[in-house]
Formats: C-alpha cells, sequence, structure tokens
C-alpha cells in the first residue's frame, strides 16, 4: 500500500513534510533538517511513506546508545501511513541491532501521544532535552 524510501536530509520531498509537521504543530520557525543531526546522536535514517506518487509520510530515526534509537519527526498526512512508517523503523531498528526504541511528543498533541500508546509504547523517564520538559511525554516500546 505504500512504499518506503530512504533518502537524505536534504531531500525536497522531506523538507517539505517537515515544514508540513512544524506548520500542524503551530511552530512559527521552520527547523533547518540538517540541525537535527547536530544535537545527541546522529541520524541514522531518513525514510519516506509514498502513496500514487505523493510523499504521505515520513520520520527520522536517531542512535541514541547501542541499544536505543530515538523516533524523531514523525508526520503523515493520511491515515495508516504512520502505522507503516513506524513498522519499517521497527524492522530497521532490530535489523541494525537496537533493542528499544523511544520518542517523545508534546503532551497537548493527543493524536501522537495515543499513537504511540496503541502501538505498544509505554510512558519512561524523560530524556535528553525533554528531562525538564513539562510539555512532553516521553514513551519507549521494547524491541525483543
Amino acid at each position: 500500500m505504500y512504499s518506503m524510501t530512504e533518502v537524505p536530509l536534504t531531500d525536497p520531498a522531506l523538507v517539505a513534510l517537515f515544514k508540513a509537521l512544524s506548520d500542524a504543530l503551530g511552530h512559527t520557525e521552520q527547523e533547518d533538517p540538517q540541525q537535527l543531526a547536530i544535537s545527541g546522536a546522529d541520524v541514522i535514517l531518513a525514510v519516506i511513506a509514498w502513496h500514487d506518487g505523493k510523499a504521505v509520510g515520513c520520520a527520522l530515526l536517531r542512535k541514541l546508545n547501542d541499544d536505543t534509537a530515538e523516533i524523531k519527526r514523525m508526520y503523515s498526512r493520511q491515515p495508516g501511513v504512520g502505522t507503516a512508517v513506524l513498522a519499517y523503523l521497527e524492522t530497521y531498528a532490530l535489523q541494525h541491532g537496537f533493542q528499544k526504541l523511544v520518542g517523545a511528543a508534546r503532551i497537548i498533541n493527543s493524536k501522537a501521544v495515543n499513537f504511540y500508546l496503541h502501538k505498544g509504547f509505554k510512558k519512561c523517564a524523560s530524556y535528553g532535552k525533554y528531562k525538564y520538559s513539562s510539555q512532553s511525554i516521553c514513551m519507549e516500546k521494547s524491541l525483543s
């Protein structure tokens, strides 16, 4: 139903999806996609979901440590895309030796929070830049 393409952070379709995500979240400043790789661990995967020749979803995966990868900038434009993208990320992470996925969402983004909870993620201790954030919830999922 959806095809996945691994792309560089500068891919125009990925940049357009990031802009749509920022707009949907109400961000007034656009992030430079290459800046995402500077703080913390590097991005190890950027993926776009395609349907009928259109980019309909995306996500990044960053290595936090040898066992844990972090989902960043997950976005979908239609129902079902998030599930397909997450399945791709989980498979990729397992194939590359990761035991756990983590991610964060703004508490007011109930759609994202509920998505992760319904996909087997559980609330976990805050980490990284979210450690002192009262506006975010951190979640994790064991892959083993």
